[in-house]
Parts: structure tokens; C-alpha cells; sequence
């Protein structure tokens, strides 16, 4: 079992690996149900003149956080901004990471597809484009277009479209693209209780989901690596019993605090 208060993170990036063994280093890093990519927000208190030089934009970086004995990625993405200023005695480098927002903002695509084509068979060749790994490829209704397609968009639209179309959603989670119904997940292991982590009661809320009001949860925990978009936990407390599916969440390191929160529906 993890030592929960031997905290422990782990910045890869230029070629170099930080650690909190090392360094301070604080974090921010969102996740959520959109298509629209997670921006992540990194602070490392004073690098080596070496260090700074470095790290440029447009490198691709991996953030890793838990505690000593399990440690995991919690982000993959590439650097947007880098950027080091003095506080007092403090060296101060602030990293803005995109997950996939580079390819995001930027690609067209323009592409002609034959008669019978399928949406299955229109997505796997768009997101190979997109120079992510595919996790998950589950189309609820899988189109066959009888005419052909004509595709001549940014790459994201087409991908969002198409998408729409059969049914199903769009996320890009951890440097990889997941296409699937709406109400599904992916079993991540976590069982979140008072033993495990859980901080306080998880708090009731509603939502408007697809024309419809689900009653949710919004529950803080001590940083679990393994729990990001569409991830399915246990939770067993006071209000909240049961399985769910995590709609959006942080990982959060500060000087006074290591979390996970998160919002999840049955």
C-alpha cells in the first residue's frame, strides 16, 4: 500500500526530469467532458539556469503525481508558454500545457471519401492525423454515408462532427482521444472511502444533462492519479454510495495542499 503522506511528483520536460525530492513544485491540471482540450498549469520554484534554457515551447511534457510507491500520469501534453520571473529570493518558471492543443488550434484537413464509407472508418483516419494515441474507438450508431464524404474543415470541427453524428462524444484525456457513448466510462480501480482518501462528505448537486436533471456529487480526495474524465469509482460515504461516472475534476498541488476533486453522476 502507497505511503499517503510521502507525496511525490515528477516534471519531464527538455529533455530533463523534476522532482519534488528536489524541488518545490506546484500544479494545476483540469479535466472535463468537452471536446475542447485541457490546459494544465505547472510552477517550479528556482531551476538551474540550465534547467530554464531547456525548456521551450512546443515540447511535450509529462506530469506524474501520487505518493511514494504509486506514482502515475495524471497529464501528457505540449508546452504553450514558458516563462520565469524573480519573487524576492524565489525563481519562479510557469509552464502552460496544452493537451493536444497545438494539433487542435491548428490542423485543416481537406479529404474526399469514396461511396459506403462508415463513420468508424472517417474517424480512424482523421484522428491519425491528429498525432495522439486512440484509446477508444465506440461509435453508438456507426453511419454508413451512401454518397461519400466531403471533409474540408479544421481538423477538431470534422472530428466533433462526425462524432455528433453517430451519437457519441469527443474527449481528449492524458495525450490520448477517446470517441463514446455519452453515459459510459472507464473502470480505473479507485475505491474512494474514508481510508482511502476521501476529505469531508460529498456534496449534492443538479444538473441539466441532454434535457434531462441528474443529480450528482462534487467529492475532494487526497490526489488519486488514477481518476480523470469518464474514470468509474466506487465511493462509499455519509451521502454518496455507490458507482459513478467522473463528468469533469482537478489535480491540484499547492503549498498546503495535494487533491483530486471531482464531479460525478450515476
Amino acid at each position: 500500500m502507497a505511503s499517503l503522506w510521502i507525496r511525490q511528483t515528477e516534471i519531464i520536460a527538455g529533455g530533463k526530469r523534476f522532482q519534488s525530492d528536489d524541488l518545490d513544485i506546484e500544479f494545476d491540471v483540469p479535466f472535463d467532458n468537452t471536446s475542447q482540450p485541457d490546459i494544465a498549469r505547472v510552477t517550479i520554484f528556482n531551476l538551474s539556469d540550465n534547467s530554464v534554457n531547456a525548456i521551450k515551447k512546443e515540447q511535450n511534457v509529462i506530469i506524474n503525481a501520487g505518493y511514494k510507491g504509486d506514482i502515475g500520469t495524471i497529464f501528457k501534453g505540449t508546452i504553450q508558454k514558458a516563462f520565469t520571473r524573480w519573487s524576492g529570493v524565489d525563481k519562479i518558471t510557469e509552464l502552460t500545457i496544452g493537451d493536444g492543443a497545438q494539433q487542435w488550434l491548428t490542423k485543416e484537413v481537406s479529404q474526399v471519401y469514396g461511396e459506403d464509407i462508415t463513420a468508424s472508418a472517417i474517424l480512424v483516419d482523421l484522428t491519425g492525423m491528429f498525432g495522439l494515441e486512440l484509446g477508444r474507438l465506440d461509435l453508438v450508431n456507426d453511419l454508413t454515408y451512401s454518397n461519400g464524404r466531403v471533409i474540408d474543415a479544421m481538423l477538431k470541427d470534422a472530428i466533433k462532427q462526425i462524432a455528433e453524428e453517430t451519437g457519441s462524444q469527443f474527449v481528449i484525456s492524458k495525450g490520448r482521444m477517446f470517441i463514446m457513448p455519452y453515459d459510459e466510462g472507464i473502470p480505473c480501480g479507485a475505491a474512494i472511502n474514508k481510508d482511502t482518501g476521501l476529505i469531508g462528505s460529498p456534496e449534492v448537486f443538479e444538473k441539466e444533462e441532454r434535457r434531462q436533471t441528474k443529480t450528482g456529487y462534487r467529492i475532494q480526495m487526497l490526489l488519486n492519479h488514477r481518476i480523470t474524465i469518464n474514470s468509474i469509482i466506487q465511493v462509499q460515504s455519509q451521502t454518496a454510495n455507490g458507482i459513478y461516472r467522473v463528468l469533469k475534476g482537478r489535480h491540484q498541488k499547492t503549498a498546503d495542499s495535494y487533491i483530486t476533486e471531482v464531479e460525478v453522476m450515476e
